[in-house]
């Protein structure tokens, strides 16, 4: 019974131990793109899967270089991830293709051996090499044309893109700009068309080339200045019709009666005691007329 049991035993063993692979690559798998419609220029991506005992390790000068692999092929990245706990790598190969052919051609991407260690001895597996296709990127035939020239077709234009919301903002712009400038110009008197709006700058300009003893000259000129609003000379007693006809005029009501009971007493009256004082009076006057001619106040 005894022997009949270790034979038991025995077998048994044996059955699970034939349960796992004994061969040290369990997984191997290039994963490719579709072998065909590149042109010259083309990336194309590879992608090498290999499962291997924990206790190997691979090699990577195995692995073919980033560079020029022949004349018309690159290898522009590699990219090698290994995890040492299930043993899996997994090699990232990125190619470039830079031959022109005159018709559509089968190339080739070479294949290469990567080589594991383990307890010193060494294990490969071939990588497969791979065949694609590459079209031209010009005509098979060369066109002429009427003169026997080489037929050069240009290439089809861009769809231009809408700029009518750019113009309109430009649009709008321009015509809040201009009427800014045009309500500026209005309101400092620049218009020609409107001599009103100018008479009291006009006025200020010549006050300004005046001095404080030239001071009946400058009565002189704040009188014409008001004649010419008026349309006709201006008198104290007739200020009530004035102010009815300008009547933006009338918040400077006090410094207008100063005016002419001043203008009276030096110009008819003799007086002669004026002053500083005086003068700059006259001067804010004009100032206050102003503002009020461009609608400032």
């Amino acid at each position: 019974m005894k022997s009949r049991l270790s034979i038991l035993l025995i077998c048994a063993l044996l059955s699970a131990c034939s349960g796992f692979s004994s061969q040290p690559i369990s997984r191997f798998e290039l994963q490719t793109p579709r072998p065909f419609g590149y042109l010259i220029g083309d990336e194309i991506r590879h992608r090498v899967v290999v499962e291997t005992r924990t206790e190997m390790s691979l090699n990577p000068n195995s692995v073919p270089k980033q560079g020029e692999i022949n004349r018309w092929l690159n290898l522009n990245r590699v990219t090698i991830e290994t995890d040492g706990e299930t043993g899996d790598t997994v090699i990232d190969l990125v190619y470039q293709v830079f031959y022109a052919p005159n018709e559509v051609k089968m190339l080739v991407v070479p294949g290469f051996t990567l080589q594991f260690k383990q307890a010193g001895k060494r294990v490969e597996q071939a990588v497969p090499s791979w065949n694609f296709t590459l079209s031209p990127i010009k005509e098979l035939a060369v066109r002429k044309d009427e003169g026997g020239l080489n037929y050069m077709r240009p290439d089809a234009l861009p769809m231009p893109l809408p700029t009518q919301t750019q113009w309109m903002g430009i649009y709008a712009s321009l015509t809040l700009a201009l009427s800014t400038a045009g309500y500026l110009a209005y309101l400092y008197g620049y218009f020609p068309a409107w001599p009103k709006r100018r008479i009291f700058k006009r006025a200020a300009g010549e006050l300004s080339r005046l001095s404080e003893r030239e001071l009946e000259r400058g009565l002189a000129v704040i009188h014409h200045a008001l004649n010419t609003l008026n349309g006709r000379p201006l008198f104290k007693h007739k200020l009530s019709e004035f102010y009815q006809a300008h009547p933006e005029y009338r918040g400077a009501t006090e410094s207008m009666d100063w005016f002419f009971n001043f203008s009276n007493q030096v110009l008819f009256a003799g007086k002669q005691d004026f002053g500083l004082e005086d003068w700059r009076k006259l001067n804010d006057l004009c100032r206050l007329c102003r503002d009020i001619e461009c609608g400032r106040l």
